[in-house]
């Protein structure tokens, strides 16, 4: 064991006489350092140097004694490194990952709490609306009621001088002076007009003393208050808002062999993209259009259209109507089920991008009824769509492909009601959009594929059989903008069902005559 121990010694020293040979002063490379160094400065240095003013009252020592010393130190913070630095490191990657889980739980608590709060000022303003209109109502009936009494009285009234009027113009010649007498008291007792309330009070609506504006309803539902850091990071993610390009350019066109007949498209914040085709299945694709993965869905009471989305952190939600259930592709290629339905068939589903809540579109096993629901990420039920709130008008017939613009808005493309619905967040409806302004006139709208992008546009597909496809753009109130893309019947690429829009405000069309995608830029 000795003299392994001292081996190893002599292999240490050896080391330290090369290094110190190799070392050399940093001022006079060419001169021999010799074998001292400035523990002051820490570095090598000639006989030159020491009786500089750079080195005055510095202290030296010889170097291969600074070598071992500065091993020795390197030693020491090696140690601190691996005992405390990256432990410690690790501890704040830890807290990071948990503040960043607490930092989403706190964002989805505001947006619960901001959106249950609208919602109860809607439901407090819906129940004042319901009662006045309901007294309104009241008030009508008793008023008619009492017109109709006062016409009621008049017209006996008249009755009985019209009857006078003729008894005597029939009989006036004949008459005796006693029949005469009463024919001329009643007379007289006629000519006095009923009294009748002609006018009546009405009630009135007493207009509050606050303003209708924004700063008003902000103070009763409350301020969003942001950090000054942060708005100036939020700044920074669009710091030039797109604009509607002079022309719109095919960027690729991307061939997927296991797709037959495209009808949905879900882009993802990496770049991979889902599409689903007619058949139910949905395959994954990566930029270049490699297939990454397939599954199968099952749809035989509803045609596939709008079946999957992804969410915030592009996971797979699909629809399968063999058990009438909404699922989460896991990693490994498993399943789990969020929500199953019971007399009801999801057609369409699309993820919100503001607040993770999941839209589903369905039909009633009668195909009599339709509605769109909302519900959060965990599928706990929080707002039902589906009739007019003004009427029993029903909102849909077939809510076939739906998405959210960022003004909060629903719109569903409805291809059997040949148009296009938007309701805002809370339920009141906000525009029919019938491709008024986007259609010769008589024509028929079959809406289809529909999205929104960054701007808040909307971007629906037409596909009357007896025009070209198309592409309309509206803005967010459901006005016409413009035709974006139009796809003449003698063009190979003409049957489209499928949009989609990208993070880089790509706009991705499908092909249902091919198994062809084709992504195009349309903003700049």
């Amino acid at each position: 064991m000795g003299s392994v121990h001292s081996n190893e010694t002599l292999l240490c020293v050896s080391d330290d006489r090369l290094l110190t040979q190799k070392m050399k002063c940093k001022v006079h490379p060419d001169q021999d350092s010799g074998v001292l160094c400035c523990q002051q400065c820490e570095a090598p240095v000639c006989m030159k140097c020491i009786s500089t003013e750079r080195h005055h009252g510095h202290s030296f020592v010889a170097a291969s004694e600074m070598v071992v010393s500065m091993r020795d130190k390197c030693h020491e913070e090696i140690a601190k490194i691996k005992d405390t630095i990256i432990p410690n490191c690790r501890l704040v990657v830890q807290e990071l990952g948990k503040n960043q889980d607490t930092s989403k739980h706190l964002l989805s608590q505001v947006r619960t709490t901001m959106t249950s709060k609208i919602r109860k000022m809607k439901d407090i303003l819906d129940d004042i609306l319901s009662n006045n209109m309901k007294e309104l109502t009241d008030i009508e009936h008793v008023l008619m009621h009492e017109y109709q009494d006062e016409v009621h009285k008049m017209n006996e009234h008249l009755a009985r001088l019209q009857e006078v009027l003729d008894e005597f113009e029939k009989k006036g010649q004949h008459m005796e002076s006693g029949d005469l007498m009463s024919i001329y008291n009643r007379i007289q007792k006629l000519k006095e007009i009923p009294s009748l309330k002609l006018h009546h009070d009405h009630p009135t609506f007493q207009e509050g003393s606050g303003q209708m504006d924004a700063e008003t309803l902000e103070a009763l539902f409350g301020k969003l208050t942001v950090p000054k850091y942060l708005k100036n990071s939020m700044q920074k993610i669009h710091p030039n808002k797109p604009k509607l390009a002079m022309r719109i350019q095919k960027v690729k066109a991307i061939h997927v062999p296991d797709i037959d007949r495209c009808r949905h498209i879900s882009c993802m914040k990496s770049n991979k993209t889902w599409v689903g085709d007619e058949l139910g299945n949905l395959v994954e694709i990566d930029p270049k259009g490699n297939e990454l993965h397939k599954i199968k869905t099952h749809h035989f009471r509803q045609q596939p259209t709008g079946f999957h989305a992804v969410t915030l952190e592009d996971e797979l939600l699909f629809i399968d109507q063999y058990d009438d259930s909404i699922s989460k592709l896991l990693s490994g290629r498993k399943k789990k089920t969020l929500i199953k339905f019971k007399e009801w068939t999801p057609i369409s589903i699309h993820v919100s991008h503001s607040s993770d809540d999941l839209l589903v579109g369905m039909v009633d096993d009668t195909q009599q009824k339709a509605k769109v629901v909302r519900y959060d990420a965990s599928g706990k039920e929080l707002k039902t769509y589906e009739f007019h709130e003004d009427s029993k008008k029903r909102l849909y017939n077939r809510p076939h492909y739906l998405s959210e613009n960022i003004n909060g808005d629903i719109v569903v493309s409805d291809w059997e009601k040949q148009v296009v619905v938007a309701v805002g967040m809370t339920g009141n409806h906000r525009f029919d959009y019938d491709a008024e302004g986007g259609h010769p006139p008589g024509t028929i709208f079959e809406p289809s594929g529909i999205c929104t992008d960054i701007l808040g546009n909307i971007l629906v597909c037409d596909n009357n059989d007896h025009l070209d496809d198309s592409v309309h753009m509206l803005d967010k109130d459901g006005r016409f903008l413009c035709l974006l893309l139009r796809l003449p019947s003698s063009s190979l690429e003409r049957r489209i069902r499928a949009l989609g829009v990208d993070d880089s405000c790509n706009l991705w069309i499908g092909d249902v005559d091919t198994n062809e995608i084709r992504v195009y830029k349309y903003l700049e």
